[in-house]
């Protein structure tokens, strides 16, 4: 990196920096377990539809909900799906609102899991699209890894500007991202137009073996942790008499190969030992897709017409679970 750039890049920061600190007081971050508070829940705890809702993180968030609700229609009388999955959830921030889910009532649950869910590790603006309030929310993870896929080589322009741009997209400062649309049966996400678009081959093969290292780590403490409150979760779910089914989220063929066996062992051994204990059926689609042309980045099916194999195979799994 020459002076030129290093003097811009921390002119960038300084400046970004400087208005954060300034606004961080009037405008406070809105954590993600405040979805509990989102009129969504509200607005439809008595309704009288039979409701499928599907829980999990930005993996999740990628399905097409409208297609899924349709295809619920058409062969189900008087229900309808929700997709309540969003941008960098776990277990621990998704039982701060669960309550507020057996409030609706459902008929069914069910839950997508991947190795991050275990392991804590956020890497994205954690409450830039659920958030109903405006926000700023710093996050300096950002400034090491790349926008679209934290998987690929720093590019220091990028980033910072990206920095910038995320940590003030929801207080009014700046216009609205262009192409920005929310599916009306995904209350809590929204999609802009990276989501949608189908990564180049060879950009997805230049993949860092650390940072997938570090995506799926499965450290001892913090999987613990996670994995009790996903049990508290079903527990919860159950006791109410809602049916409960995991599955486990696709990833990409480059990044499946590169992750650690002895990781692999404990996600999976966690994984049994829920479905051992609470008689929870789960469906691994972890690497269903792995091969195929149709991903945003590694660890999300991009939200396209050529995808919709991902939304289909989640709706067979629901019907299945019905009959």
């Amino acid at each position: 990196m020459n002076k030129t750039i290093l003097i811009s890049v921390l002119i960038a920061l300084t400046f970004s920096f400087l208005i954060f600190y300034t606004f961080h007081e009037f405008f406070p971050p809105q954590k993600v377990s405040d979805i509990k508070d989102h009129p969504f829940f509200a607005e439809n705890k008595n309704s009288d539809s039979e409701k499928i809702l599907l829980l999990g993180g930005s993996g999740a968030v990628q399905l097409n909900s409208t297609m899924i609700n349709q295809l619920l229609n058409k062969n189900y009388e008087n229900h309808i799906f929700y997709n309540l999955a969003y941008n960098a959830d776990t277990p621990k921030q998704r039982y701060k609102s669960i309550s507020e889910t057996v409030m609706l009532k459902p008929k069914l649950v069910l839950y997508g899991i991947t190795y991050v869910d275990f392991n804590g590790f956020l890497f994205l603006n954690t409450a830039k699209n659920i958030q109903p309030l405006p926000t700023i929310e710093l996050n300096p993870a950002k400034l090491f890894s790349s926008y679209d896929d934290p998987f690929l080589e720093i590019n220091p322009k990028e980033t910072t500007l990206n920095f910038i741009r995320e940590s003030f997209s929801d207080t009014g400062l700046f216009p609205e991202k262009a192409n920005r649309f929310q599916l009306e049966n995904s209350p809590f996400s929204f999609f802009d137009e990276y989501q949608t678009i189908i990564a180049d081959d060879n950009d997805l093969k230049k993949i860092r073996a650390e940072s997938v290292k570090t995506h799926v780590n499965q450290n001892e403490a913090i999987t613990k942790e996670q994995v009790r409150h996903l049990k508290e979760i079903i527990e919860l779910l159950q006791n109410n008499d809602i049916k409960v089914i995991i599955f486990v989220l696709p990833q990409q063929k480059y990044f499946l190969d590169l992750i650690p066996e002895d990781d692999k062992a404990i996600f999976y051994a966690s994984l049994e030992e829920i479905k051992s204990e609470f008689n929870v059926k789960i469906y691994d689609l972890s690497d269903d897709y792995a091969d195929l042309n149709i991903w945003m980045d590694h660890n999300h099916v991009a939200y396209n017409k050529k995808s919709m194999i991902f939304s289909d195979d989640i709706y067979k799994i629901i019907s299945k679970e019905m009959s």
